[in-house]
């Protein structure tokens, strides 16, 4: 925007993101600042969206709107758009959008195997590979030298991954965060956030596209059905 660049992030993590970027800018002359006053951040999705903003359907295409941006969602195109309009905006030049309430979003970011940070990843503890983050276009192969660089190198040339965050349908009450599931015996992996009967589960890949039935070590009567989404490359 103009000489200033928006970053679309989540709002409860934004303290610390923004310390972070502090802690590496060094010397580069760059202001920091917390815009969420300013900014409101709209998700809109549907079948032609891109194509009805008059935006190439590619993860992150975007363009100047309203005093804000509007993008593709440079994560997967079937996520739709995101916009960074001003504060107070109400309605979205060219769109013939209708409100959704933030439960409606969940429940889609959910069925695509969208992970939300601050809900389906454990900070400082998830395994980038392990979420999808390297399909979603969060890693740059290319990139020289970043913390952590090493570790999830090795980890994809390797083939050192053993389980994979993917959304479940859900038969029966949703699980708790944190849950185990459990295949007979055994441990198949940990729920993680979950809205309208489906959520997203850490899976051991042993367990995926399989027979065995999965259920909640707290609730064994919800059965779990994983779903490998189309974009991951599993």
């Amino acid at each position: 925007s103009g000489e200033d660049l928006l970053v679309d992030c989540e709002l409860k993590r934004l303290p610390d993101f923004m310390k972070r970027l502090r802690l590496y800018k060094l010397r580069a002359a760059v202001d920091i600042t917390d815009r969420s006053a300013d900014f409101d951040v709209f998700a809109c999705w549907g079948d032609g969206i891109a194509e009805a903003a008059e935006l190439s359907a590619e993860p992150g295409a975007a363009t100047s709107l309203s005093g804000g941006t509007m993008s593709v969602d440079p994560r997967l195109i079937d996520a739709g758009l995101r916009c960074i309009l001003p504060t107070g905006t109400t309605d979205i030049d060219g769109l013939n959008t209708t409100n959704a309430e933030y439960a409606e979003y969940d429940a889609h970011r959910l069925r695509l195997g969208l992970p939300c940070s601050g809900d389906d990843l454990i900070i400082d503890k998830s395994v980038l590979l392990e979420c999808g983050i390297d399909e979603l276009n969060g890693i740059d192969w290319q990139k020289g030298c970043y913390m952590g660089q090493e570790v999830t190198a090795r980890s994809k040339y390797r083939g050192l991954i053993k389980k994979r965050l993917v959304p479940v349908d859900i038969e029966g009450p949703a699980p708790e965060a944190g849950s185990l599931i459990m295949a007979g015996e055994k441990q198949a992996g940990e729920m993680r956030s979950s809205a309208d009967g489906c959520g997203l589960a850490l899976i051991r890949l042993d367990y995926l596209g399989g027979d065995t039935a999965l259920v909640s070590a707290d609730a064994p009567s919800t059965i779990l059905i994983p779903k490998v989404p189309t974009w991951a490359n599993i």
